[in-house]
Protein backbone atom coordinates (compact mmCIF):
# COMPACT_ATOMS: atom_id res chain seq x y z
CA UNK A 1 0.00 0.00 0.00
CA UNK A 2 1.52 3.30 -0.67
CA UNK A 3 0.49 6.76 0.67
CA UNK A 4 0.41 9.81 -1.31
CA UNK A 5 -0.61 13.29 -2.40
CA UNK A 6 -2.36 12.97 -5.59
CA UNK A 7 -1.11 15.79 -8.12
CA UNK A 8 -2.93 15.19 -11.12
CA UNK A 9 -6.68 14.46 -12.35
CA UNK A 10 -6.02 10.84 -13.85
CA UNK A 11 -7.87 8.98 -10.54
CA UNK A 12 -10.85 11.41 -10.88
CA UNK A 13 -13.38 8.80 -11.44
CA UNK A 14 -11.90 6.84 -8.21
CA UNK A 15 -11.64 9.68 -5.85
CA UNK A 16 -15.68 10.58 -7.02
CA UNK A 17 -16.37 6.82 -6.05
CA UNK A 18 -14.70 7.22 -2.72
CA UNK A 19 -16.52 9.98 -2.20
CA UNK A 20 -19.86 8.45 -2.96
CA UNK A 21 -19.09 6.14 -0.38
CA UNK A 22 -19.02 8.75 2.56
CA UNK A 23 -21.91 10.49 0.70
CA UNK A 24 -23.97 8.78 -1.72
CA UNK A 25 -25.79 12.20 -2.93
CA UNK A 26 -22.86 14.39 -2.84
CA UNK A 27 -22.71 15.82 -6.04
CA UNK A 28 -19.86 14.21 -8.65
CA UNK A 29 -16.20 15.33 -8.59
CA UNK A 30 -16.01 16.62 -12.15
CA UNK A 31 -11.76 16.90 -13.85
CA UNK A 32 -12.33 20.46 -14.02
CA UNK A 33 -13.36 20.95 -9.84
CA UNK A 34 -10.78 18.14 -9.05
CA UNK A 35 -7.78 20.35 -11.01
CA UNK A 36 -8.82 23.78 -9.20
CA UNK A 37 -8.34 21.52 -5.83
CA UNK A 38 -5.59 20.07 -6.90
CA UNK A 39 -3.67 23.12 -7.99
CA UNK A 40 -4.81 25.36 -4.51
CA UNK A 41 -1.68 25.07 -2.08
CA UNK A 42 -4.16 25.08 0.73
CA UNK A 43 -5.41 21.65 -0.30
CA UNK A 44 -3.83 18.36 -0.01
CA UNK A 45 -5.56 14.92 -1.06
CA UNK A 46 -3.95 11.77 0.48
CA UNK A 47 -4.52 8.63 -1.17
CA UNK A 48 -3.73 4.95 -0.61
CA UNK A 49 -3.88 2.99 -3.20
CA UNK A 50 -2.71 -1.20 -4.16
CA UNK A 51 -0.35 -2.37 -6.18
CA UNK A 52 -2.67 -2.52 -8.93
CA UNK A 53 -3.56 1.22 -8.54
CA UNK A 54 -6.56 1.04 -7.10
CA UNK A 55 -7.21 3.71 -4.59
CA UNK A 56 -8.37 2.32 -1.64
CA UNK A 57 -8.73 5.61 0.62
CA UNK A 58 -8.46 9.11 0.55
CA UNK A 59 -8.23 11.86 2.86
CA UNK A 60 -8.28 15.93 2.72
CA UNK A 61 -6.59 18.18 4.15
CA UNK A 62 -7.17 21.89 3.87
CA UNK A 63 -5.46 25.02 5.71
CA UNK A 64 -6.57 28.35 6.67
CA UNK A 65 -4.39 30.89 7.56
CA UNK A 66 -5.25 33.33 10.50
CA UNK A 67 -3.60 35.58 12.26
CA UNK A 68 -3.01 33.51 15.68
CA UNK A 69 -1.77 30.47 13.38
CA UNK A 70 -2.42 28.18 10.98
CA UNK A 71 -5.58 25.69 11.18
CA UNK A 72 -5.68 23.02 9.37
CA UNK A 73 -8.76 20.09 9.30
CA UNK A 74 -8.87 16.89 7.86
CA UNK A 75 -12.15 16.16 5.47
CA UNK A 76 -13.55 12.93 3.70
CA UNK A 77 -11.52 10.29 5.48
CA UNK A 78 -12.65 7.19 3.36
CA UNK A 79 -11.58 3.59 2.90
CA UNK A 80 -13.34 0.98 0.67
CA UNK A 81 -15.46 -1.50 2.40
CA UNK A 82 -13.03 -3.73 1.07
CA UNK A 83 -10.34 -2.81 2.26
CA UNK A 84 -10.87 -2.00 6.12
CA UNK A 85 -9.45 -3.11 8.65
CA UNK A 86 -5.86 -3.41 7.16
CA UNK A 87 -4.58 0.26 8.78
CA UNK A 88 -5.26 2.20 5.60
CA UNK A 89 -7.06 4.97 7.18
CA UNK A 90 -4.60 5.30 10.15
CA UNK A 91 -2.15 5.93 7.64
CA UNK A 92 -3.41 8.49 5.70
CA UNK A 93 -4.12 9.90 8.96
CA UNK A 94 -0.96 9.44 10.41
CA UNK A 95 0.72 11.10 6.86
CA UNK A 96 -1.90 14.08 6.81
CA UNK A 97 -0.53 14.88 10.66
CA UNK A 98 3.31 14.25 9.59
CA UNK A 99 2.23 16.48 7.12
CA UNK A 100 1.77 18.81 8.95
CA UNK A 101 4.45 18.84 11.30
CA UNK A 102 7.08 18.85 8.41
CA UNK A 103 5.04 22.08 7.13
CA UNK A 104 4.41 24.49 9.75
CA UNK A 105 6.44 25.13 12.69
CA UNK A 106 2.88 26.11 15.04
CA UNK A 107 -0.36 24.59 13.94
CA UNK A 108 -3.81 23.07 15.08
CA UNK A 109 -5.47 20.26 12.92
CA UNK A 110 -9.18 19.48 13.55
CA UNK A 111 -11.47 17.26 12.49
CA UNK A 112 -15.09 16.38 13.01
CA UNK A 113 -16.77 12.81 13.35
CA UNK A 114 -20.32 12.20 13.64
CA UNK A 115 -20.43 10.26 17.03
CA UNK A 116 -22.38 7.26 15.10
CA UNK A 117 -18.86 6.42 13.71
CA UNK A 118 -17.08 4.68 16.65
CA UNK A 119 -13.96 3.44 14.90
CA UNK A 120 -13.49 6.25 13.04
CA UNK A 121 -13.65 8.43 16.41
CA UNK A 122 -11.36 5.47 18.16
CA UNK A 123 -8.69 6.06 15.39
CA UNK A 124 -8.55 9.81 15.79
CA UNK A 125 -8.21 9.53 19.29
CA UNK A 126 -5.43 6.62 18.97
CA UNK A 127 -3.69 9.26 17.03
CA UNK A 128 -3.61 11.90 19.43
CA UNK A 129 -6.61 13.36 18.58
CA UNK A 130 -8.87 14.85 21.53
CA UNK A 131 -12.58 15.52 22.09
CA UNK A 132 -12.79 19.03 21.57
CA UNK A 133 -15.96 21.11 23.09
CA UNK A 134 -17.57 23.91 20.67
CA UNK A 135 -20.67 24.70 19.31
CA UNK A 136 -20.49 23.59 15.36
CA UNK A 137 -22.32 26.21 13.49
CA UNK A 138 -23.16 26.02 9.66
CA UNK A 139 -24.61 27.88 6.61
CA UNK A 140 -25.75 26.10 3.41
CA UNK A 141 -25.42 28.43 0.60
Amino acid sequence: MKIYILKDIEKCAQVDSLLHILAPSMPSVDESRLRALLGDESFQLFVAEDSDGILSGMLTLTCCQTLARSKYWIEDVIVRPEFRGQGIGRALVEAAVDHVKETCAEAVIYLTSNPSRQAARALYRSVGFEDYETGVFRITI
